[in-house]
């Protein structure tokens, strides 16, 4: 939550209107406004935390000890320190350098970790994970220093900077309906069944929820390739054609871990059996973050005409359905009912983000591939539901229904890989 209100969604804002800038001077001039201010506005929010670090900690904790004021602190820290390195690494994007980019991620993350080991043997416990964040993160940006400062001017524009807001500033509101459609489900799960129901629920959508790293791999370059080619006179069609193969990606990974995800969670808790009743949800969450996917490749009309606002709306509409659904199916479903909540939810705010971005940026979606892709996925996954009991043989069906679907979707050109298909 901190995160999203520390940068008034100017990550989101810097990216889009810098595509809208062709001189070097003021995507430069952008870059040096974007990086002070936000640089000012987490350093402000940071010191808010830490003199409110009573109050807030009462807030969230239900209790304001020294020990715990200081976990929230340096909660904060993490954040604030994050502030200044989201420009750095949107000019990376922007520059094509993935290369470059995965091996900071990298560095991040070996640091972060290493931190973490030795300082939790050391027996500082959890203020030892976080310390080992707010540093990783802390060094993360200073090595990311030297690319704002070759990419960026020093200067100060306050139209760039309203721009910038004016797409941003929506998704705040946006980030934050996101995530009490995310979590919404485990405080009324909490209304209705035991905690240890909960708490196998959040296994069951843990496991189901590893379709994220797809979407997550996929969306820093997605962004850079739409708002590049969104002015050309093809672009519409352009796009079309790689949401389809995009999609077929997407419903590849769900696919595996509708299939696989409930083996999985059982496999790696073989002396807990009471866990095994999340392997359920698993498939059902998955099928959730598919139709996440889908919004984030049929919301791009919103994004390439910079109508932000109609975001936290798509998003409200979602967070309601789901928060309404929860209510309505949890009493009678128990957790099954959370997780097809979260179904509904991001369903519809798939089909609203295809209906809003078609109004504004008509893209030619291929209704009939898709349509064939979204049949092929279903029928592959009901037929692993007849896999054998035996553990040996009915892995070998599930893994070769996984692989069919990408060879069913290449073999009957439902997607075509050739390099010219796609317009690459």
């Amino acid at each position: 939550m901190a995160k999203i209100v520390f940068r008034l969604g100017l990550d989101s804002g810097f990216f889009r209107v810098h595509y809208d800038l062709h001189i070097e001077g003021e995507q430069r001039r952008l870059a040096g406004t974007v990086a002070l201010f936000a640089g000012a506005v987490g350093t402000v929010f940071f010191l808010g935390t830490a003199l409110g670090a009573g109050p807030l900690t009462r807030l969230v904790l239900g209790t304001d000890a020294p020990a715990l004021r200081r976990l929230v602190v340096l909660a904060a820290a993490d954040v604030w320190l994050g502030t200044f390195a989201f420009v750095p690494l949107a000019l990376l994007r922007i520059q094509d350098r993935p290369g470059l980019f995965s091996a900071l991620a990298a560095f991040r993350h070996t640091v972060n970790i290493g931190l973490k080991v030795a300082l939790v043997v050391k027996g500082l416990g959890l203020a030892g994970v976080l310390w080992s964040d707010a540093i990783a993160t802390g060094l993360f940006s200073l090595v990311l220093a030297p690319i704002l400062v070759r990419h960026a001017t020093l200067a100060w524009s306050s139209p760039l900077l309203r721009a910038a807001l004016g797409f941003g500033a929506p998704k705040v509101p946006h980030g934050i309906l996101v995530q009490a459609l995310n979590l919404a489900d485990r405080k009324i799960l909490d209304l209705f069944v035991s905690r240890a129901e909960v708490g196998i629920y959040q296994l069951g959508y843990t496991f189901g929820g590893t379709v994220k790293f797809a979407l997550s791999a996929f969306e820093p370059a997605w962004q850079p390739f739409v708002y590049s080619q969104a002015r050309r006179p093809e672009a519409p069609a352009l796009l079309a054609r790689v949401v389809t193969w995009a999609l077929a990606a997407f419903l590849t990974v769900s696919l595996a871990v509708a299939v696989l995800g409930g083996d999985l969670l059982v496999l790696m808790t073989p002396r807990n059996p009471a866990f095994w009743s999340g392997a359920a949800i698993v498939p059902v969450v998955a099928l959730a973050y598919a139709f996440h996917g889908a919004f984030l490749l049929g919301s791009i009309g919103i994004g390439i005409e910079k109508r932000a606002r109609y975001y936290p709306m798509i998003t409200a509409a979602a967070a309601a359905t789901n928060i309404g659904f929860n209510f309505l199916l949890i009493p009678r479903f128990g957790i099954a009912g959370a997780a097809w909540a979260t179904v509904f939810s991001y369903a519809l705010m798939a089909a609203l983000g295809v209906f809003v971005s078609h109004g504004l940026y008509p893209v030619p979606f291929e209704t009939r591939r898709l349509a064939a892709l979204l049949a092929a996925a279903g029928l592959l996954y009901a037929l692993s539901l007849l896999a054998p009991a035996d553990r040996l043989a009915g892995l070998a069906v599930k893994l070769a229904l996984i692989a069919a679907f990408p060879a069913l979707a290449v073999g009957t050109g439902v997607v075509e890989t050739r390099r010219g298909r796609l317009g690459l």
